[in-house]
């Protein structure tokens, strides 16, 4: 994965419309909103196909996530005629977070760069691959972070544009405060993810790398299948030799080099979470 170089640093307010006017310039020759079921990511996605033509929908299916988020995902995409790019981390990628962990065991936080390389990044270079005509292209892939939940450390800081090598990552509404998202969910009349509304996440992802104590519980109430499946995995894992839970911390260990270059664009509210 390239190293990630940002645009220009503004630490004024900018409305997306600025944003996304700034974008274009860099001529990306495909352009997504990334849409996990969250709130923030559902609003950026409303608004992203409404105001710029030939934006395509792109999730990533981690293969460890709440069935009923994906599927929001998916209903949401149907009632809005939305373009939908579902690129699965398992089928599409190879990588199998049941293998993972079966011979690795349930990742702690040290792990969670490596679980976002395996999950999410994998996806994403697929789908840029797949869009990409020429070696230096650039595609653009909107984003729902905004600075309330942003960490300097992940990367962007108060950058509302970011390259990593043929991605071009785009905040629009990165200088939204949080209730501004949930106004503009009512005002549009948007349906809001049951997973979201319950969990405070899009339960896109349940790599358990930050998972605590109690999560599961939460994640019966909305989907009790899913819970139950982490029940199961649980056992399965243990039997295979590593003595922890899926909401356990594993016994420390360093992170593998390649898994450190991650640059956790899709993740942001998991690594807020954890340094809260």
């Amino acid at each position: 994965m390239g190293a990630l170089v940002s645009g220009d640093l503004f630490t004024a307010p900018r409305e997306p419309e600025e944003i996304i006017t700034e974008a274009m310039t860099h001529k990306p020759v495909a352009i997504y909103t990334a849409f996990s079921g969250g709130d923030t990511s559902l609003a950026t996605a409303h608004w992203m196909m409404n105001n710029v033509p030939g934006c395509r929908v792109f999730h990533a299916n981690t293969g460890i996530g709440i069935e009923a988020a994906r599927e929001f995902v998916r209903e949401t995409c149907r009632k809005y005629g939305w373009p939908l790019d579902e690129i699965r981390a398992k089928e599409d990628c190879g990588q199998d977070y049941r293998e993972m962990v079966l011979k690795h065991g349930f990742p702690g936080p040290a792990m969670h760069h490596r679980m976002y390389a395996r999950l999410k990044e994998r996806p994403v270079r697929l789908l840029v691959k797949r869009a990409k005509r020429k070696r230096f292209d650039k595609v653009l892939i909107a984003t729902g972070i905004y600075k309330e939940e942003s960490l300097i450390r992940m990367g962007y800081g108060d950058r509302n544009i970011n390259f990593v090598g043929s991605q071009m990552w785009v905040n629009p509404m990165y200088w939204w405060p949080r209730q501004r998202f949930l106004d503009y969910l009512t005002y549009h009349g948007i349906k809001r993810s049951p997973v979201a509304e319950t969990l405070g996440m899009s339960g896109e992802c349940l790599c358990g790398a930050h998972a605590h104590a109690g999560e599961k519980a939460l994640v019966r109430i909305v989907d009790p299948a899913t819970a139950e499946y982490l029940d199961r995995l649980e056992q399965e894992v243990r039997a295979s030799g590593h003595d922890w839970g899926w909401e356990d911390r594993p016994p420390k260990k360093k992170p593998e080099p390649d898994a450190r270059q991650s640059n956790l664009f899709m993740c942001r509210s998991c690594e807020k979470r954890a340094a809260a």
